[in-house]
């Protein structure tokens, strides 16, 4: 019996090698390490080329490797101009046209994505980024199959694939986790990129044309006389695994850590009870470590004052009375504190801080008001010979510093009073100085932003001015738009600075249509496509403008972009998704929302239910699908105000 087997198998061969000529023909993917790759020295190497020079010597057949990429692999299979493609997954598509032997390697595939990005865990996280995977891989047909909506960057090799990922071109990748731990490691990312949990198991194969049953028979057969352990060994030779450390390694290794933990565990105990006869035996230690707390807590309030008082935003009376605050956390023998306006003859109470009675906004007639014009401590008699109604406001006080604010009319007070101990001194004076030239820079600095601010204000203003005068459909336009993408940016909890750029964009987002002829922006017909084309490079020439202002470049940037479109459709660059800014995203739904309920001549105005439907259409073509729903709600609270 087993020599009828023999003889078979021999004549299996003999016939084959008649039909198929003198050798077969292998088409293999020239890129996936570690079973096929060129190696440094330009050789092409792997597991694969390993494995059918065994074959060769099993069978006696010869096979002729022919290396390319893996879509021109397929196409090859397709017309018949190789025989057999190797480390192939079997799927629906490729049954179609395609035998499979039984399966050699299982192979697992996982999703690749920048470490900066928020965790993905499934094919459906994918959908908002393009997504690279190599030409013709199964994975395109597995994950598609799972996720319709994926959006695909092809690639030729899988090494273009990771060389475009380290460029930041794209930043998630499907790919079998071999080849990308081999590639990661090459180009130095494995920390750069993280991996999900593979999405795809399969398995390896070898394949010949359908129907190809000699072939098919040859391929099956010979692979019962290749060993698995064979195969196992082939893939230790590329993949390398870490070695295991000896026994008595782990046991070195604990012994230390625990002799470690033994001295620092004698060490913390030794320090507890050194640190108890410490404090034991010297009460004024523990004294000293709690003004030091409290020294450390009056330092991060001064910290955060000094923090609130730098602050532009802040109006001009409560930065008044953060100067209140700030001089009472900073001198903590002070009881309390008020800050009063200066008038002829009396004083206006501002805020009061310290003082059980309610002061605010109490009027206080003065005595005698020229003993009140430097920083000076001022004692009871003092107090008692300036103020008139001395017993309702002072009567409790025993000394005053006083701090004449010299960028307005106001007295800054802080008090001991007659229960303390406390007392004002020279050094008080001097600190109290200091604090005097630190708040005129602040409030400077302050005075400055505001002026410049208002200077840059007006700025725009009259950009938008000039563009309403030269282009009569755009008056109002520009301010409707800014209170649009202003509603929409405070929907999104965007900062504050980055909503007031976006307010200034949308005012001057069509400046560069005084580049554009008079007779075209205010034609009452619709646009030609050639003079539709001349339209287009208005936001290219409002960036030119704006950038030529320094203060503006970051708003240039926005308005160059607010054509774009979510699909890459738009102009003038034609970016898709989130390459658009999202201030620039921003502003194109708000000027496309008041174009469409804008009356023209060549069409109709929407009503806000017509214009919802609009941009429900436009959604993920046109607009970005989440700022299409906020506009949508936007205008929603609209109607409902309206009834």
């Amino acid at each position: 019996m087993f020599k009828k087997i023999i003889f078979i198998f021999i004549f299996i061969l003999l016939f084959s090698n008649c039909i198929l000529g003198e050798e077969l023909k292998v088409v293999l993917d020239r890129d996936y390490p570690p079973f096929t790759y060129i190696d440094e020295h330009g050789n092409f190497v792997g597991i694969s080329v390993d494995f059918w020079k065994i074959w060769e010597e099993r069978t006696g057949i010869k096979v002729k490797l022919i290396p390319v990429e893996w879509a021109k692999a397929h196409e090859m299979m397709k017309n018949k101009e190789a025989d057999i493609i190797d480390n192939i997954f079997k799927t629906e598509d490729r049954e179609k046209y395609l035998d499979f032997t039984k399966p050699l390697f299982k192979v697992t595939s996982s999703i690749y994505y920048d470490s900066r990005l928020p965790p993905i865990s499934s094919l459906d996280d994918i959908t908002p980024y393009v997504v690279g995977v190599k030409e013709k891989d199964a994975l395109i047909e597995i994950s598609l199959s799972k996720n319709p909506n994926i959006r695909f960057k092809l690639y030729k090799n899988y090494s273009d694939i990771v060389e475009s990922a380290k460029k930041g071109e794209i930043s998630v990748f499907l790919m079998d986790d071999i080849p990308a731990n081999f590639y990661l490691i090459k180009y130095d990312l494995l920390y750069k990129f993280s991996k999900s949990k593979p999405f795809a198991f399969n398995y390896l194969y070898l394949a010949t044309q359908e129907g190809n049953t000699e072939v098919l028979n040859i391929l099956n057969e010979s692979l019962t006389k290749i060993k698995d352990e064979e195969l196992d060994e082939l893939v230790k030779k590329y993949i390398v695994k870490e070695e295991k450390h000896p026994e008595w390694l782990g046991k070195l290794i604990l012994y230390i850590l625990l002799s470690a933990f033994s001295i620092i565990l004698i060490l913390f105990i030794f320090n507890r009870i050194l640190a108890r006869r410490v404090l034991k035996a010297t009460k004024e230690l523990r004294e000293t470590h709690r003004e030091l707390e409290k020294a450390s807590e009056r330092i991060w309030k001064t910290y955060e004052l000094i923090s609130e008082l730098t602050n532009i935003k802040l109006r001009e009376e409560d930065f008044l009375k953060k100067i209140l605050d700030f001089c009472i956390a900073t001198f903590p023998k002070a009881d309390s504190g008020i800050i009063f306006l200066k008038r002829e003859d009396e004083l206006e109470v501002l805020k009061s801080c310290g003082i059980k009675e309610e002061l605010e906004g109490k009027i206080i007639k003065l005595k005698i008001l020229k003993i009140l014009d430097s920083i000076k401590i001022l004692y009871k008699d003092d107090l008692s010979l300036i103020f008139q109604d001395f017993q309702e406001v002072y009567k409790n006080v025993k000394e005053s510093l006083i701090l004449p604010l010299k960028f307005s009319e106001y007295l800054v007070f802080i008090n001991i009073h007659d229960e303390s101990k406390e007392r004002f001194t020279e050094i008080d004076l001097k600190l109290m100085g200091w604090f005097e030239n630190i708040l005129l820079e602040f409030h400077e600095f302050r005075d400055y932003v505001r002026k410049e601010e208002v200077f840059l204000n007006k700025i725009i203003l009259t950009l938008v001015k000039t563009l309403e005068y030269y282009d009569k459909y755009t008056q109002g336009h520009s301010e409707r738009v800014a209170e649009y993408a202003v509603k929409i940016a405070e929907k999104l909890n965007l900062p504050v600075e980055t909503i007031r750029k976006i307010y200034w964009s949308a005012l001057v987002h069509d400046i560069g249509k005084i580049y554009v002829s008079q007779r075209i922006l205010n034609k009452p017909e619709v646009l030609t496509k050639g003079e539709y084309e001349v339209i287009k490079i208005h936001p290219v020439k409002s960036e030119e403008l704006l950038k030529e202002i320094e203060e503006f470049k970051d708003i240039a940037h926005i308005v160059r972009h607010h054509h774009e479109r979510w699909d890459g459709k738009g102009y003038p660059d034609g970016l898709m998704g989130e390459e658009i800014p999202l201030e620039s995203r921003i502003l194109c739904i708000a000027d496309a929302f008041d174009a469409m309920t804008s009356e023209r001549p060549y069409k109709k105005a929407l009503n806000l239910r017509e214009a919802i439907e609009e941009i429900k259409r436009c959604c993920g073509t046109q607009f970005d699908p989440k700022l299409s729903e906020i506009m949508i709600n936007i205008i929603n609270e609209e109607m409902l105000a309206k009834i």
